[in-house]
């Protein structure tokens, strides 16, 4: 058995894996799909590296978010996410691929893809089936050296894995009245207040996965006892390694729009949104006796109150009751060789 370091192993997501039918449910409704824009960069880098689109796997795909927009480019399409209750969301939503069929749902780990219940049928013996494996904004909790191990036993020869994640919530300077105060309150709020409520998982993504582990960088930690996994993990190829970022940091030139688009929301759609981010989640775990005693005031009530004052201080803020905002992007792709 490949060993895994204490590092990876913290990554393991304790919030979303647990959640709640509930819980699953508000996740479902308040998180923001993927552009077509950007499923369309995955899906032209996919296949002009000679991708097939046949099969695809999305790991960790929660209420399926960005499976249902996946499927329709694919034969088939199967979402995995270790959580009970998020499989359970992703199936009440009415979807299909490219076939018609309906895409397929089962709980799975990120570092058990081989063991997929689903792979049978689209393979006889259930191995070298799959063309895409995705992962969005879900890698950050992976243990990496597994999961790029039972990626590389499940693709075809020349698939792809395509993995991304949005990196936080960026105030829109460009369009928000006193935006870039706004950004830097909103900078120290991470820094400060929800900072000590990350997890490992969470500071990667706000790095831009700049240290999420490549195969070629895992096989290097990886210890004497390991052989069989680094044998898997040569199997992906550095040289056509590809990674893209987009509005790094929230940066946006004057008149430019974030890649995945500037999305307005008034500040009942904000808390809701920002509500669903772990950091937030594991805040108000820490802070609900205080906050129903009225110690302290919820993070996100202190969040839109603050925007609120922020931008009134400006005559175009007066009564406003939305924000244009948007997010950070890295997009990276990894090819199993032929």
């Amino acid at each position: 058995m490949a060993t895994t370091s204490s590092s990876q192993a913290s990554r393991q997501d304790p919030t979303f894996r647990n959640y709640d039918s509930a819980s699953a449910q508000r996740y479902l409704k308040h998180r923001p799909g993927y552009p077509d824009k950007l499923i369309d960069l995955v899906i032209s880098h996919h296949t002009s590296s000679g991708g097939d689109l046949n099969l695809v796997l999305d790991v960790g795909c929660g209420p399926g978010t960005a499976t249902r927009l996946l499927a329709p480019h694919f034969q088939h399409a199967i979402g995995a996410d270790p959580g009970q209750s998020m499989i359970e969301a992703a199936r009440t939503v009415a979807s299909s691929t490219k076939s018609g069929e309906p895409i397929t749902y089962e709980v799975s780990s990120a570092e058990s893809l081989s063991d997929l219940s689903a792979l049978k049928k689209f393979s006889t013996d259930g191995s070298s089936s799959v063309d895409l494996v995705t992962a969005a904004t879900a890698a950050h909790w992976f243990d990496m050296p597994r999961f790029w191990g039972e990626a590389a036993k499940i693709l075809k020869p020349g698939g792809s894995v395509i993995v991304w994640c949005f990196a936080g919530y960026n105030i829109d300077p460009n369009t928000t009245p006193n935006g870039n105060k706004l950004r830097e309150f909103f900078k120290k709020m991470e820094e400060e207040i929800l900072a000590p409520y990350e997890l490992p998982g969470n500071r990667i993504v706000r790095e831009m996965y700049i240290n999420l582990g490549m195969p070629w960088e895992c096989i290097d930690r990886l210890g004497a006892n390991d052989q069989s996994l680094k044998r898997l993990l040569d199997e992906f190829d550095e040289k056509e390694f590809v990674r893209l970022e987009f509005n790094k940091e929230g940066n946006l030139a004057p008149g430019e729009s974030f890649f995945t688009g500037t999305m307005r929301t008034d500040f009942n759609q904000a808390k809701a949104l920002m509500g669903t981010a772990s950091p937030v989640t594991r805040w108000r775990e820490a802070n609900r006796e205080k906050v129903e005693s009225g110690e302290v005031e919820d993070v996100m009530d202190t969040f839109v109150r603050r925007a609120k004052e922020i931008m009134e201080e400006v005559p175009e803020g007066k009564g406003r009751d939305w924000i244009d905002s948007g997010s950070a992007l890295v997009v990276l792709v990894v090819k199993k060789r032929k």
